[in-house]
């Protein structure tokens, strides 16, 4: 086995191969940036269904429950996924240059921030890496949190407020700080319809 020398190139263990960044769709981006943000941007508070199908217009995969508020930021909706009762809140950030998942009932409160790109600080000539974000059932991201790319919340997690994600977190568990990691156990509690249903 070959042995890496300190001074040689190294890249990020969560970026992908060269060629990875595959260009936005120009004439839809193009659309997007002039028309769309600033129709969401510029609807009443309580518009949600409008702004569902703005950005169903554009690619995203909404929901009809899922509300959006219209001061949150979305650059690329086509690579959004939002799932059944889930809430994107104000002045929210989704930078979806790769896949962003959210599953159902979710909140990501106001003023997170997901990234999915990202300078690799390991690599010398510090190339931009992209890696998909999956945020999963029952998730909460409280105020001003960040979610670095490649990161997979598991269902039923709490994120503390202005916490900072750079590493997956294990299901139905209470995580906060800087690196965001595990701090109690979390109840899971079934949802009310299924109750219902069994």
């Amino acid at each position: 086995m070959k042995l890496r020398r300190p001074n040689d190139a190294c890249r990020h263990p969560r970026a992908q191969l060269p060629g990875h960044r595959r260009g936005d769709p120009v004439f839809r981006a193009l659309l997007w940036r002039v028309l769309g943000q600033h129709m969401c941007r510029y609807s009443f508070h309580n518009w949600y269904r409008l702004r569902q199908l703005i950005l169903q217009a554009f690619g995203a995969r909404i929901h009809p429950s899922a509300k959006i508020r219209r001061t949150a930021r979305i650059d690329c909706p086509w690579n959004l996924e939002l799932g059944k009762l889930s809430a994107l809140g104000d002045h929210a950030t989704i930078s979806a240059r790769a896949p962003v998942r959210v599953g159902a009932s979710c909140t990501l409160s106001q003023y997170t921030k997901i990234f999915t790109q990202a300078h690799d600080p390991l690599d010398p000539d510090y190339e931009i890496y992209t890696a998909p974000v999956t945020i999963k059932d029952d998730a909460w991201l409280a105020a001003d949190v960040v979610v670095l790319p490649g990161v997979t919340i598991e269902a039923g997690v709490v994120v503390g407020a202005r916490a900072l994600v750079d590493r997956s977190l294990p299901s139905w568990k209470i995580c906060a700080g800087e690196p965001a990691t595990p701090r109690r156990s979390r109840p899971f509690y079934q949802h009310r319809d299924q109750a219902v249903a069994a």
